[in-house]
């Protein structure tokens, strides 16, 4: 115990700082870590879906893209979406099990915009316990016109994909993408079974009382 008026070592103060400054590296990198690419899903269908990742050229997922700062032009990337019966024993997926995203919600620079679309993520065949056809690639909008960043920042863009099956059970699914803002043109991604989108709906950011 330290007297009154004493004062503490200066190694334990050097413990102390060191150990605080761990802690918040770790933290920090927990939350990157789990907004990165694909995350977290919900839903009451006997399917969900996951994000499979991001990309702007075919075969190479990515966690960040770039984006020009120009407020003129929107940046857009493909997604994967993957199609997941919750109950492995099942080994013949129906019609009903299809999913059908009919929106998404794109959150970045401090603005939300609600994306009307219309993309089926089959169920699938399996053949030897092993899924395919379960994907589907289209585009999506990742910053809109208006809302980019000033050259040499970035942002993350966060999605929550809104669909449902053929029950009519709701579907959501979650992933986040880095778009680093340069002062390059925005390069046009090629999505396979790209579908083409409504202009995005703009939910003002929400105020504190």
């Amino acid at each position: 115990m330290i007297e009154s008026g004493t004062r503490q070592p200066s190694i334990e103060l050097s413990r102390l700082s060191r150990l605080h400054h761990i802690l918040t590296v770790l933290g920090l990198t927990l939350v990157l870590g789990a907004c990165e690419g694909g995350s977290g899903q919900s839903g009451g269908a006997f399917s969900f879906l996951s994000v499979d990742g991001f990309f702007l050229t075919q075969g190479q997922i990515t966690s960040s893209i770039p984006s020009s700062s120009s407020q003129v032009t929107t940046t857009n990337a493909c997604v994967i979406l993957r199609n997941n019966a919750k109950n492995p024993t099942i080994t013949t997926p129906n019609a009903l099990d299809n999913i059908t995203v009919r929106s998404y919600t794109l959150t970045v620079n401090g603005r939300t915009f609600t994306i009307g679309t219309a993309v089926l993520v089959p169920a699938g065949t399996v053949s030897m316990g092993n899924v395919s056809g379960n994907t589907a690639t289209f585009a999506v909008v990742v910053v809109p016109a208006g809302a980019k960043g000033l050259t040499g920042t970035a942002a993350l863009a966060e999605f929550r994909f809104n669909g449902r099956d053929g029950r009519g059970e709701s579907v959501e699914a979650e992933g986040a993408l880095t778009v680093l803002f340069t002062g390059e043109a925005d390069q046009a991604p090629s999505c396979a079974g790209a579908t083409t989108t409504p202009p995005p709906t703009t939910t003002p950011p929400a105020t504190t009382p």
